[in-house]
């Protein structure tokens, strides 16, 4: 059997069947994971459903599961699920933003299934299996699917390394090129492992860099005001950056005036300072 041969909905019937679970066990783990729907259930609203406690249903959950972990690694399907992820894995630097990993999972496996139902019953798999290892979303990452403990520490120590040192987008590709050749690691690898942190992004006009920077993450008018005329490095009049960055003409004049990084060069036109 090979990934385009996977039908993980009906690898999924098959495996609740062979662990023997009942209706309603069947339909918690369902519902708790996604697994037919992007909806995920919340303990409360299965408990509503059946009339039984949330730390009832929790008790379920984990009993149906403990049965799919003990007989899943005995189907063919997930093995080639699991070995495909692996490989992708190691590939990619060891790590992959969650979403982007099933996307390319879903993509090669040529599924005709939704892609977020997909990626709920492909997660559920590889939890049941055990491996790739799985990181929740926090404060400082997106989650992500990783091989090994090594992979998850290499991408730590790349992030702080960066995070610390980053100071402005003109930086990016000269720092991101000195890493990587230390690491001897490929730069759409190091891109790659880079997306997993929320410290990180790409602005409006294609720059890479922090998140807290407004080239990157624009919120105000003199933000976006700003970011704009970075990227097109003449004067512009501030009619045509108030088209451009979607606000009122006398809102943006007003901040150009206000903010001492702009300069006024010409009659209503302005420029960065140097």
């Amino acid at each position: 059997m090979y990934l385009s041969n996977l039908n993980l909905e009906n690898f999924i019937e098959q495996l609740f069947e062979n662990a023997c679970l009942d209706t309603r066990s069947a339909d918690i783990l369902t519902k708790r994971f996604g697994l037919a729907s992007p909806k995920i259930d919340t303990l409360q609203t299965l408990g509503t459903q059946y009339d039984i406690t949330r730390e009832r249903v929790r008790q379920l959950e984990e009993q149906a599961i403990s049965k799919i972990k003990k007989i899943v690694a005995d189907f063919e399907e997930a093995l080639i699920l699991q070995n495909f992820a692996e490989k992708h894995l190691t590939a990619t630097g060891g790590l992959r933003k969650n979403d982007i990993l099933m996307q390319e999972i879903h993509s090669l496996a040529k599924s005709t299934n939704n892609t977020d139902v997909f990626s709920n019953q492909a997660g559920f798999v590889f939890q049941a299996l055990g491996h790739p290892f799985f990181c929740k979303e926090n404060n400082t990452f997106y989650s992500f699917w990783y091989v090994n403990d090594d992979a998850k520490k290499e991408m730590e120590v790349m992030h702080n390394e960066i995070t610390n040192s980053f100071q402005k987008v003109e930086q990016f590709d000269e720092m991101l090129r000195s890493i990587t050749a230390l690491r001897n690691m490929q730069e759409t690898i190091a891109v790659g492992l880079l997306s997993i942190s929320k410290r990180f992004g790409v602005g409006p006009y294609g720059d890479f860099g922090l998140t807290e920077w407004d080239e990157i993450n624009p919120k105000t008018v003199r933000a976006k005001a700003f970011a704009f005329l970075k990227k097109e490095r003449t004067p512009q009049h501030f009619t045509e950056i108030a088209k451009k960055i979607g606000s009122h003409a006398p809102t943006v004049h007003n901040e150009l005036i206000k903010d001492p990084r702009f300069t006024l060069v010409g009659r209503g036109t302005y420029g960065l300072k140097l």
